[in-house]
């Protein structure tokens, strides 16, 4: 065995030369590492198929180059000594002449160990015979072994040396291989496949482009199949990567000196780690940030789904641009603007606009509200002068409170004023039109052109005066982003609204703004703004209002409020106090406050001026606090029942005590007592029906008989007159002893009357049993009638007197009957019951009959007479009485 310690040769052939007789069978192998298989070269025997297995006429195909063959031609004994032995390792193999090209033959003739087992000697058949000492005569014996070949360097070295600290050769490699056997390529020399150096073709190993960022590299046979470069670059430096280093590794990017940097892009808020070329990331929806570390503005919560949208609205968000707090969500909002989203005016304000700078504008409502709305249908309109017809009644007023006309310049069509140092400070004036209730144009632009004379220039905080309701305020012309005024024309716009950065030297609130163009009574525009002379020319005002539409062409506006008003205010501005309420104080006209009407419960309304209020339940006074004339009571518990109706006749006033007592005043004529519940001396009746039927108190009428000046004539209870009108009526009449009642008969019943039928006239008397059994009571009942018949006729007058027991029926006791014929005279009929018993009622009739034809007038009077055997009180009860066709 031949071993080369590991170092890989390439055999062209193998040559034996033998000492002894050649064997009968031998066989030469190889193996191509150290530890490898040993692999059959070449097999030698005169039994070839027996011994190893092999045709001796088999032979080599390209199909299997690497085939062993076996050949009995150096099997014979003879020569006895000095027989050779020749193998070479491409003889008979079909690619030996494109051995370059053939990697099977090129690892065929490989070997780093040559292997020759001698398997049987060549005798003359003395083995049969087994004869020890002749057996022991024969030997293998070779003189003579050499190899050929050379060091297997694959082509690409042409020499080998001893391995540095090797106990070995190496082939000392050229064409940027390396290897013992420059059987690869150095290790940064990987952008081709290795291959064997042929006498055609060097094929030396091609450095890998790592653009000076690696030195270190692999082929990479897909690499290499598509782009014809195989070297892939490996530990690429400075943040590098790619096959070539040739970009940054992910999640950096090159900047402008060519440097890979960290892109850092937020591991939440980005979509991935890498960014572009200039280091901005991809972010998630709703943020943003070059490392995607934050939400967009308008976006906030801030997490692995990206940000949610604030929603901020575009109108109510400052300057217009939307844009929240990244953590609450919370939007900026425009000064008068407010809401997690910007959505809504601050109480107080409306009419949220992006055309608003500040968001919304004030609620006016006359200071009686802070809750409005914007109010439909209204259209911007303007009041203007260009002085294209003159000064339009335009005026200048100068520092002394003296005012003037301003020249008009029909060619330049602006008016103008010169002023002095003794002059001062002039104004241009606004004429009626401009003034007024401007309410409309709170919130709208006053604008005008105005030119100097003189470049020479002083500014004054009064550019602009406002003034109204005893309210002034002013400007500079330079406040609200206006420039500095010159000798070229320019244009001044101010905002007439309240906020601070506006200008206006008062810091006014919004109602002081309101309240001054609400009655604007003046408004001013600074014309001179020189030490010395100087002059100012003006042109082109205009001040925006508002209108109600007249039509679907104008442009439609949404400043003018709609006030939501509290209790005891209405209209569109609350201006006016609702029914039920009055001005504090009165006539304060609409700046002033309304309160309730105090009208203690008794009405509803009252003037709204005065407060005066229009009563009812009986009450008067500005605040219903009395009663009317008539009534009593307390006017100030303020229920509807305060005032009673006063218990006296004839309506008249009365007054209530400390006790509660009502006490009638100013009774009637013939009415006295607390509650003229009496009738006075000389009046007859019963007010309250104390005894029957009230009556009222009549004066006494006694045809005559008594003195006028005396008192009690007659009894103030008793005489009193029946109105006895086809009615029935109880009249209990108490009376003392020897008096006598009159009834006065109805006055229409004392009209002289023609008599078509039978006329019946009754007065019927009951007298109730006496209280004591011994009293006697006589009745004198007299009816008369006066007549005057046309004819012959009569008139009958009976009277009867019915007694009746207790318990007894309706008897006729007594009949008396006075009759006369004569054309004119009276008829009467007396009628006298003596000694009533106690245990009777005693019923009277008396009743005139006259016949048809004639003409009658009943007498003045009907009397009752009555007599008493003892001066005691006898109560007698008249329970009926009528006059029938009367």
């Amino acid at each position: 065995m031949v071993e080369s310690e590991g170092k890989s040769f390439e055999i062209t052939y193998i040559r034996l030369k033998f000492y002894s007789p050649r064997p009968e069978s031998f066989a030469v192998y190889k193996r191509t590492t150290q530890d490898g298989p040993w692999i059959p070269y070449q097999y030698y025997s005169g039994s070839c198929e027996a011994t190893f297995g092999v045709d001796t006429d088999e032979f080599v195909t390209r199909a299997d180059e690497t085939k062993p063959l076996c050949t009995a031609m150096f099997s014979d004994i003879s020569p006895l000594t000095g027989g050779n032995i020749a193998f070479s390792t491409l003889e008979e193999r079909p690619s030996a002449y494109q051995f370059d090209d053939s990697a099977v033959l090129q690892e065929w003739v490989t070997a780093t160990d040559i292997l020759v087992m001698l398997s049987r000697l060549n005798t003359f058949g003395d083995e049969v015979f087994k004869v020890p000492d002749v057996l022991r005569s024969y030997y293998y014996a070779i003189s003579d072994f050499s190899i050929g070949g050379r060091c297997k360097c694959n082509g690409h070295a042409s020499s080998c040396i001893p391995g540095v600290g090797l106990q070995r050769l190496v082939c000392e490699c050229e064409h940027n291989t390396d290897g013992p056997d420059c059987e690869r390529c150095l290790p940064f020399y990987n952008d081709r496949p290795w291959a064997r150096g042929t006498s055609t073709a060097v094929n030396e190993c091609r450095a890998c482009n790592c653009n000076g960022q690696s030195e270190t590299c692999f082929f990479d046979q897909q690499l290499y199949d598509s782009t014809g470069h195989g070297g892939h670059c490996t530990d690429c430096r400075r943040n590098t990567a790619g096959v070539n280093c040739e970009r940054c590794e992910t999640n950096y990017y090159e900047d402008r000196n060519g440097e890979c940097i960290d892109c850092q892009c937020d591991p939440i808020g980005s979509l991935h780690l890498q960014c572009d070329s200039r280091g901005s990331c991809q972010c998630r929806d709703g943020v943003g940030g070059v490392k995607c570390d934050r939400c967009l503005p308008n976006f906030h919560d801030f997490g692995v789904t990206g940000c949610r949208s604030c929603d901020c609205y575009v109108a109510g968000s400052l300057n217009n641009q939307p844009e929240c707090d990244s953590y609450t969500g919370r939007c900026s909002c425009k000064e008068n603007v407010e809401g997690k989203q910007c959505e809504r005016c601050k109480a107080g304000f409306f009419n949220l606009q992006e055309s608003d700078q500040f968001g919304c504008m004030a609620c006016f409502c006359y200071g009686h509200s802070s809750d409005c709305t914007s109010a439909p249908g209204f259209e911007l309109s303007f009041v203007d002068d260009d002085f294209t017809s003159g000064l339009n009644d335009w005026m200048v007023e100068y520092a002394d409170g003296s005012v003037d006309t301003p020249v008009y310049n029909a060619i330049r069509r602006d008016i103008a004023v010169a002023s002095d140092e003794d002059t001062g400070e002039v104004y241009f004036v606004a004429p009626d039109k401009y003034l007024g209730d401007k309410r409309s144009s709170y919130g709208r632009d006053f604008s005008f052109q105005l030119r100097l004379g003189s470049g020479d220039i002083v500014l004054s905080p009064k550019g602009l005066i406002l003034e109204g309701d005893g309210i002034t305020i002013y400007a500079p012309i330079v406040a609200q982003g206006n420039s500095r005024p010159g000798i070229v024309a320019k244009k001044y716009t101010f905002s007439l609204r309240n906020e601070r950065d506006l200008g206006w030297v008062q810091n006014p609130t919004a109602y002081d703004v309101q309240r001054v163009l609400s009655n604007l009574s003046g408004l001013k525009i600074r014309a001179t703004y020189s030490q010395g002379a100087g002059q100012g020319f003006l042109d082109n005002v205009r001040l925006e209002t508002v209108r109600r539409s007249t039509g679907p062409g104008g442009e439609s506006i949404t400043s003018i409020e709609l006030c939501r008003c509290p209790d005891g205010y209405v209209g569109q501005f609350c201006e006016s106090c609702a029914a039920g309420f009055r001005r504090e104080p009165p006539s304060g006209g609409p700046y002033a406050m309304c309160i309730p009407c105090e009208c203690n419960g008794h009405s509803d309304i009252c003037d709204v001026d005065t407060g005066v209020c229009i009563c009812q339940h009986n009450t008067l006074g500005d605040n219903c606090e009395f009663c009317q004339p008539g009534y009593y009571g307390n006017a100030l518990d303020g229920t509807p029942f305060d005032c009673q109706l006063c218990p006296c006749p004839g309506g008249s006033e009365c007054v209530q005590d400390a006790f509660g007592e009502v006490i009638c005043i100013n009774c009637p004529p013939g009415y006295v007592g607390n509650r003229c519940e009496m009738c006075a001396d000389g009046f007859y009746g019963d007010p309250y029906g104390e005894y029957g039927v009230p009556t009222p108190c009549i004066r006494c009428d006694c045809n005559g008989n008594v003195d006028s000046n005396a008192v009690g004539n007659c009894n103030r209870k008793s005489f009193k007159e029946l109105q006895f009108l086809k009615n029935i009526r109880k009249l209990d009449v108490p009376f003392s002893i020897l008096s006598q009642y009159h009834w006065r008969m109805p006055e229409m019943c004392l009209q002289t009357q023609r008599v078509t039928t039978v006329m019946s006239v009754t007065l019927v008397t009951m007298v109730m049993p006496l209280e004591n059994p011994k009293d006697n009571v006589n009745l004198v009942i007299v009816l008369g009638l006066a007549r005057r018949a046309l004819s012959a006729t009569s008139v009958t007058v009976s009277a009867t007197v019915c007694r009746l027991s207790r318990g007894e029926t309706a008897a006729t006791a007594e009949t008396v009957t006075g009759t006369s014929r004569a054309a004119v005279g009276v008829s009467r009929a007396i009628v006298t019951t003596l000694g009533q018993s106690s245990q009777t009622v005693t019923k009277t009739v008396v009743s005139a009959n006259v016949n048809p034809g004639s003409e009658v007038k009943p007498a003045t009077d009907v009397s009752l007479i009555t007599t008493a055997s003892r001066r005691r009180v006898v109560p007698v009860s008249i329970t009926q009485g009528e006059f029938v066709n009367c």
